[in-house]
């Protein structure tokens, strides 16, 4: 098996544009599989979505009839009637199972069909203010309660009471079986789309490669390596994309005319019974209030027209009632038509009235039996459409953006790749490997592995409440929402303690210790997390999690300290900390994804064995530097050595080491002593400490519930924090760039607090969701300035010299670690006092007063030493 192998490899590294096309071809396939993957859930979940829509229309409209009689004085216990009303309701629904009142206490009043779960549905629409919604039952926007499983949809609304001491007097509860052959006619569509694009577009790469770009443009590290796929994956994606935004369009709107369709069904019946009793079109009376309450259900009907068998206009009405006549034809230049009949369109729907009745028991009189004497004329918002439109399009670009965020991490690790295969490695005089990449840009090789950590970690976190809340409390007594914040504290605590140790164990045993343990121990931690049989030993679990997350991460900053020149710090930082950040954003999208389809505790398994790709990551990309400092030790005279990028980054990081063995004799004293200097001190009370409350207060704690108190959906809320990341991911390493070609380190840090601090203030001169992006875009901008600028200002002070490279910058990111558990319980005491948009200002003035000590008291720039000194 061994020898094969060996001479497939073989043969490709022979033929170079093979290697790279097949190379290329895999980035793509992965990429493409992501996106089908992620496209394909949200369709589900589109499809899940359309369905709960419909049974919601159906049971409004039932519900609506039994609300009629319930005002009149009827008792729900003894509704007479109840059975007909139920049978009569779902009529014609064939998707239906069955539907069934309940009293609160989720005893049964009546009930047609099978309603499995009806009662525990029924019990948890009426718990008490503030008790939590079960894990496997979610709110709707309008107040229903769905839950789905086993191919079915189970739905409850209220019926309202006529005692107004009471606010409900029961539920409706309606299960409905889901079309399994249109979504799996809809997905195999997809499916194919998805296969037909990638085979084109990888056809198209492989010929681009084969005949368009010679093979000296290749090896000469030319931008076509990274230009060609680029445009094949953007090519792909974009088509792809173009597909599935305009299916999730179709969709809706066919759903949504569906919808009105079988609500004015029931309204078209109502009159058919009265026209059929021989009661003309024209005498009827008092129907404008039907049509208002129709109205008002479904916010997508602007306008419900009444019309003769000759369009002439006898009765219309919207949500807010009756409405004018205006000449008396539909249609015409006031908004009603010309004589005729009404024509239907993707705005207008048109019902006739013949007088036929399924369930009157009176014979219809008359020659008029069958003949059209009237419409029932719907007229659609385009307003309300083009809304949902929009969102449902931007549901789709969402996807599509979060797939691409780890298509472009895939194509630098290729890039990164191919540069690798195709450079010369340099050779110390003494015959050693230098690194094989160039040290200005040696983020680049942390990045794939910050990038496949943060998506192992990340999978997990969309869910962690959920989770914790279907756990035993155990042993813990405390109030219900400290429990489910408990698992997230502890991690944090965690990662706090690590965080400080990981800079000590850098500086002794180099950059792969921590790493690699880190790796171990959010590894056991994740598989804890799916066997934890009770809130305590979840939280232990979570524990794990973080003492692994603040070592490997403070590993990374690590590996950027000391192999990295001081030059070029600023940039490699930021290019880790957008890896970490796309891979946060797409392992959290794939976790919900998984999460929905197998459960839980398989997808924190699934994390488990994820982690394995960034191990394999430190093993394949890093090796070549795990060695390096005792080389450079070695040869820190040498001038064939100093004038090496990669070893004067380590020989700048020497005396950091050679002075670290004092430092574990009085660790606590020094590390007393650096935190309360006047430069480093200031450092992490002026700008890391203040920004981290400000990011997460804001982000993690205090936006949701900002945003939901504004009306935001919770999907918009998802997208407002998209733009932390994705400005984090791309503009992050341009300011890395411009940063390191300025010697005023300070400068950009104490513009990164006024810029963030700005976006904060400004929310109490405006709040709502336009507020809201601006503080989340300003604090993006604020944290690329910030994160390029606070690593190579602190590393230039003197006493972080003394003290340790490593070792300074771990107790940095135990500071970061501090005010990120201060941000949430800072912001959350003001909310209490002061209401929200006081509590982030605040938030915000505190962050520029902090910006302002630092900016008079903090020294302007720190002296550099070198290993000569």
């Amino acid at each position: 098996m061994r020898e094969p192998l060996l001479r497939i490899l073989g043969g490709l590294r022979r033929r170079p544009v093979l290697e790279v096309t097949l190379a290329c071809l895999a980035v793509l396939l992965l990429a493409q599989t992501l996106m089908g993957a992620l496209s394909l859930a949200a369709l589900d979940r589109l499809i899940a979505d359309t369905t709960a829509d419909r049974v919601e229309v159906v049971a409004r409209r039932v519900a609506g009839n039994i609300d009629n009689g319930l005002r009149l004085g009827k008792p729900l216990a003894q509704y007479f009637g109840m059975d007909a009303l139920l049978r009569d309701g779902t009529h014609g629904s064939d998707d239906l199972a069955g539907i069934a009142v309940l009293l609160p206490d989720g005893s049964t009043v009546a009930s047609q069909g099978d309603v499995a779960g009806a009662a525990t549905l029924a019990r948890a629409l009426f718990r008490h203010d503030g008790a939590a919604t079960p894990h496997d039952i979610a709110a709707r926007p309008s107040g229903a309660l769905l839950s789905s499983g086993g191919g079915r949809v189970l739905l409850a609304v209220p019926l309202a009471s006529a005692d107004p001491a009471k606010s409900n007097a029961g539920a409706l509860v309606v299960s409905a079986v889901r079309d399994a052959a249109a979504a799996h006619a809809l997905m195999w569509r997809s499916l194919a789309v998805l296969v037909a694009v990638t085979a084109l577009v990888g056809v198209a790469l492989a010929a681009a490669f084969k005949f368009l770009v010679p093979l000296t443009t290749l090896a000469a590290g030319g931008r076509a390596r990274f230009v060609v796929p680029l445009v094949a994956l953007l090519l792909a994606q974009g088509v792809y994309a173009v597909y599935t935004v305009q299916t999730f369009r179709e969709g809706w709107l066919r759903v949504t005319r569906e919808n009105v369709a079988v609500l004015a069904r029931g309204l078209q019946t109502d009159l058919d019974r009265i026209i059929g009793y021989g009661i003309a079109v024209d005498k009827l009376r008092g129907v404008e209030a039907p049509f208002q309450r129709l109205a008002a259900t479904f916010p997508a009907i602007r306008e419900i027209d009444l019309t003769d068998a000759g369009g002439h206009l006898l009765n219309r009405a919207d949500s807010r009632g009756p409405l004018p006549l205006a000449g008396g034809n539909v249609g015409s230049d006031t908004g009603v038509a010309a004589r005729g009949n009404a024509v239907a369109d993707d705005l207008t729907l048109v019902l006739p009235l013949t007088g036929r009745r399924d369930t009157a028991q009176a014979p219809v009189q008359g020659a008029t039996q069958g003949a059209t004497q009237g419409n029932l004329v719907l007229r659609l918002s385009a307003d309300v459409l083009g809304a949902g439109v929009r969102s449902r399009m931007i549901d789709a670009i969402t996807v599509v953006a979060v797939a691409l965020v780890a298509a472009m991490e895939m194509l630098l690790l290729l890039s990164l790749l191919m540069n690798r295969a195709f450079a010369a490695r340099g050779v110390a005089p003494d015959g050693t490997r230098v690194g094989p990449d160039d040290a200005s840009d040696i983020g680049r090789i942390a990045r794939p592995i910050m990038f496949g950590f943060l998506f192992a970690w990340a999978m997990p976190l969309s869910f962690l409440p959920l989770y914790a809340r279907t756990l035993p409390e155990g042993w813990i007594d405390l109030p219900p929402n400290v429990l489910l914040a408990l698992p997230i504290s502890v991690e944090m605590g965690c990662g706090l303690l690590t965080a400080l140790l990981a800079g000590r164990l850098t500086d002794r045993r180099g950059w792969q210790f921590p790493v690699l343990s880190g790796l171990g121990v959010t590894f056991l931690g994740m598989l804890a997390c799916a066997g934890a049989g009770s809130l305590p030993i979840f939280a232990g679990a979570r524990g794990l999690v973080g003492l692994g997350y603040g070592l490997t991460w403070m590993g990374l900053q690590g590996f950027i300290v000391t192999r990295s020149s001081p030059q070029y710090r600023g940039r490699n930082m930021t290019t880790v900390i957008a890896g970490l950040f796309a891979g946060h954003l797409t392992g959290a999208a794939v976790g919900a994804m998984l999460m929905e389809q197998l459960g839980f505790r398989l997808v924190f398994g699934i994390s488990a064995f994820m982690l394995l790709m960034p191990v394999l990551g430190v093993l394949a990309l890093m090796r070549p530097y795990m060695g390096k400092q005792k080389v450079a030790e070695k040869a820190a005279g040498s001038p064939a050595i100093a004038t090496t990028p990669v070893a004067t980054g380590a020989a700048v990081a020497l005396p950091s080491r050679a002075q670290a063995a004092p430092s574990t004799r009085s660790g606590f004293t020094r590390t007393a002593r650096l935190v309360f200097t006047r430069d480093f001190g200031l450092l992490l009370l002026g700008s890391v400490i203040p920004f981290s409350i400000a990011q997460v207060g804001l982000l993690s704690f205090a936006l949701p519930l900002y945003l939901e108190h504004a009306g935001v959906a919770a999907s918009s809320i998802g997208r407002v924090l998209m733009i932390y990341g994705l400005c984090v991911i791309y503009v992050g390493p341009l300011m890395g760039r411009l940063v390191d070609r300025s010697n005023a380190k300070k400068t950009w840090i104490v513009l990164g607090g006024v810029v963030g601090s700005a976006g904060m203030i400004g929310l109490y001169f405006g709040g709502g969701l336009a507020a809201a992006t601006l503080a989340v875009f300003l604090l993006a901008v604020a944290s690329c300035f910030s994160g390029a600028s606070q690593s190579p200002y602190m590393l230039g002070l003197p006493r972080v010299q003394d003290y340790g490279a490593a070792g300074a910058t771990s107790v940095m990111r135990a500071a970061d670690k501090l005010g990120q558990m201060a941000g949430p319980l800072m912001v959350g005491a003001l909310f209490g006092s002061m209401g929200m948009n006081t509590s982030l200002a605040i938030a915000g003035g505190v962050y520029l007063v902090a910006t302002l000590l630092f900016l008079f008291f903090a020294p302007g720039r720190g002296v550099q030493r070198t290993s000569g000194a």
